[in-house]
């Protein structure tokens, strides 16, 4: 009889402790192990990590990026205007291809 309880009690404390909501993990805690022991540093305020730089908008090396990962071989630069980043280069057929960029974060394809 007493085995039972126990047990009931030991379901009845492991469903409980299921039931706690715990911190949730959002993998932004590092273990470093050197030689001053184990440390460890939430890379969220980890200032060797930290960019200073805003993102301002798509790059010309991001805009070439983006038209090669499309297809588009021996990409160059056009035109790079306020709104947009244009790009030639030869397309999948041999033709010649442009590709337009908007200038913003992430160098979305708006042609």
């Amino acid at each position: 009889m007493n085995i039972g309880r126990l047990f009931a009690a030991g379901l009845i404390l492991g469903g409980a402790a299921a039931a706690v909501p715990s911190a949730s993990s959002a993998q932004s805690f590092d273990l470093y192990i050197g030689p001053d022991g184990p440390q460890l540093r939430d890379r969220r305020y980890d200032d060797d990590d930290y960019d200073y730089r805003p993102s301002r908008g798509c790059s010309e090396r991001q805009a070439i990026r983006r038209a090669y990962r499309l297809g588009i071989r021996d990409p160059d630069i056009r035109s790079v205007t306020r709104r947009e980043v244009a790009v030639d280069g030869v397309g999948r057929r041999g033709r010649l291809t442009t590709v337009y960029f908007a200038n913003r974060p992430g160098c979305p394809r708006i042609g």
